[in-house]
């Protein structure tokens, strides 16, 4: 505010100097910023959508564990490995219709629910992370070392073992959100975490960059690690693999559309130390967090999709007549990923 004073007359000018739109000053003179709120866009959206992706999400999850189960028989470790990948899928998939009654209604979540909400969705980003990074090691050692692979590496105990494990790491990973959602005495009461535009339970505590950073380097930068070294390994190797083919178009689409919201989420966490202070970096920042994260939820229904498509041995036995199986020794037996490139295409 700025004070001028004509001393020829007998009266004072008073000029206000206007505050920047959205932004107050506290009774300290700090900043005061306007919070974003999910609640407007979560009632809009996520109802109807959430509400057609689990329909179509659980459809196609059926449809890609029939393949693998009754087609394939999960005689190989990828088959395996795609089967616990739509285990995945489906652990996050759960948590869409408790998300979209509660953005329909309004309510807040309770402890009991918002526990189980949290523990699904986290161990389903996690556990699909590692497979897809198994995948992607598996269709390496496919292309690049398959006539020097035994049948007992292609399947059987490896592959079981192999999950196991995964389930176990993605536990593990899940587990601090578990406790902090479920904590007692938490000064949130009964709102759930999942309801604002940050996914995870330690928003505004000590947790929230751990939890964050984890989130980051165990659901982005390892599967993007190992499907960059795979990918510089193979080379021109690529092209003549189907199984690598369809684990490259998984692998993109899961990066393409996850990578956003944790690259929303780091510098929404970490906004201080990119100078986003600011009212209108915080607002954006909130809500960029938000539209990524719906984004990004809406995988678990795109990634069983992308199997059912484009998985070949599926496609022969849908349409035979185009595509004809090749004939084997053995008729139990499929046909080998690395020999499923054929001339005949659909």
């Amino acid at each position: 505010m700025a004070n001028y004073t004509d001393d020829d007359d007998d009266y004072d000018v008073i000029i206000y100097d206007p505050l920047p739109d959205n932004e107050t000053l506290g009774k300290d003179g700090a900043q005061q910023c306007p919070p974003y709120d999910p609640a407007v866009l979560s009632a809009q959206l996520l109802p109807q959508l959430y509400t057609t992706v689990f329909l179509l999400g659980l459809l196609d999850i059926i449809l890609m564990m029939c393949i693998l189960v009754k087609c394939h028989r999960l005689r190989q470790v990828e088959h395996t490995y795609f089967l616990n990948l739509a285990v995945s899928n489906l652990c996050f998939l759960l948590t869409l219709p408790i998300q979209a009654h509660a953005a329909s209604y309004g309510g807040p979540l309770g402890h009991p629910m918002c526990t189980v909400l949290v523990a699904l969705s986290s161990v389903g980003l996690h556990s699909e992370a590692l497979f897809n990074a198994l995948l992607t090691l598996q269709s390496y050692l496919v292309c690049s070392r398959a006539r020097r692979l035994s049948p007992a590496a292609r399947r059987g105990a490896c592959g079981a073992l192999a999950s196991g494990l995964a389930w176990l790491a993605a536990a593990l990973l899940a587990l601090p959100e578990v406790l902090l959602c479920a904590a007692p005495g938490d000064s949130r009461g009964s709102r759930c975490p999942c309801s604002g535009p940050h996914f995870l339970p330690g928003q505004g505590t000590a947790w929230e960059p751990i939890l964050t950073l984890k989130v980051n380097l165990a659901g982005l930068l390892v599967p993007l690690l190992v499907f960059i070294v795979c990918l510089v390994r193979l080379g021109k190797t690529l092209r003549k693999s189907d199984l690598f083919r369809l684990v490259f178009v998984i692998m993109v689409v899961f990066l393409l559309m996850w990578g956003p919201y944790n690259v929303a989420l780091f510098l929404s966490t970490f906004k201080d130390s990119f100078s986003l202070r600011d009212c209108g970096s915080r607002y954006h920042l909130d809500r960029s967090v938000q539209v990524t994260g719906i984004i990004a939820s809406t995988h678990c229904c795109v990634n069983p999709l992308l199997y059912v498509l484009l998985d070949k041995a599926f496609q022969r036995r849908l349409c035979p007549c185009c595509c004809p199986l090749p004939p084997t020794e053995d008729p139990a037996q499929d046909t080998p990923w690395e020999e499923c490139d054929h001339s005949t295409q659909l």
